[in-house]
């Protein structure tokens, strides 16, 4: 595994999305201190991260990457929030391209989101009468999960502890590849710790490494993109690994 990226921050990695082109993939990357959020974008190609201008203090999800913005959720405050308005927001300047109101929506299909209002096409916020295509998008693959309780996480357990000599627990995100596998779990040495192992089909381990340990375990564990290994150690550093 080459490493192609490692970038510590000063605030906890809150959110990611990713934008750009398949030959130029982008990450957007949100980070929450005690006073405020900070967005940056990094460039993969060329290893370089900018910060982005965030001229307000709203909470906002992201929705969606485009090949030079991202579009993000506004949703209501309250005990029972729901979607307010869909913003979008140009890279790297941060400026706001658009922005409307919208209570729900059904589905998203590439670079155009289908609602009970009408389909809209996400790089201008205006409707369209066009049929909704993907285009060359970016390859994005999340992990499955599995809790503790499910059957297919016994079988891990089992897995582990004949193979690794660890006793898993909490739960499992797995990813299945070409020519390896993903884990990130949880073992219990005087505390929680989250490992992330790569092994091939033979269960041969190519990469071990504990991104976390009590308190400073986070909700991110893993994603893979344009076969790359993007993963966030300790909530604040974020690390790229190539070649999947």
């Amino acid at each position: 595994m080459l490493k192609n990226f490692q970038h510590r921050f000063l605030d906890t990695i809150w959110s990611l999305g990713y934008f750009g082109r398949p030959e130029a993939p982008q990450v957007w990357i949100e980070t929450r201190g005690k006073e405020k959020s900070n967005w940056f974008s990094l460039d993969t190609n060329r290893d370089m991260i900018a910060e982005i201008p965030v001229p307000f203090t709203k909470s906002l999800q992201w929705l969606a990457g485009l090949e030079d913005a991202g579009v993000f959720l506004q949703l209501r405050q309250g005990k029972n929030p729901g979607i307010e308005r869909i913003e979008c927001y140009n890279f790297p300047s941060g400026t706001l391209r658009y922005s409307f109101e919208l209570s729900q929506w059904s589905q998203l299909i590439g670079e155009y989101l289908v609602t009970n209002q009408g389909i809209y096409d996400l790089n201008t916020g205006n409707k369209t009468i066009n049929e909704p295509k993907l285009h060359n998008e970016l390859v994005i693959e999340s992990p499955s999960h599995f809790e503790e309780n499910q059957a297919e996480f016994q079988a891990f357990s089992t897995l582990f502890e004949q193979k690794f000599q660890e006793k898993i627990g909490k739960g499992m995100d797995y990813w299945e590849g070409s020519n390896k596998l993903i884990f990130s779990y949880y073992i219990y040495e005087n505390a929680w710790k989250n490992q992330l192992r790569i092994c091939d089909y033979e269960f041969n381990t190519l990469f071990l490494e504990t991104i976390a340990e009590g308190e400073l375990m986070g909700y991110h564990t893993f994603q893979c993109v344009q076969q790359a290994l993007i993963f966030i150690k300790d909530k604040r550093e974020l690390y790229i690994y190539a070649d999947l």
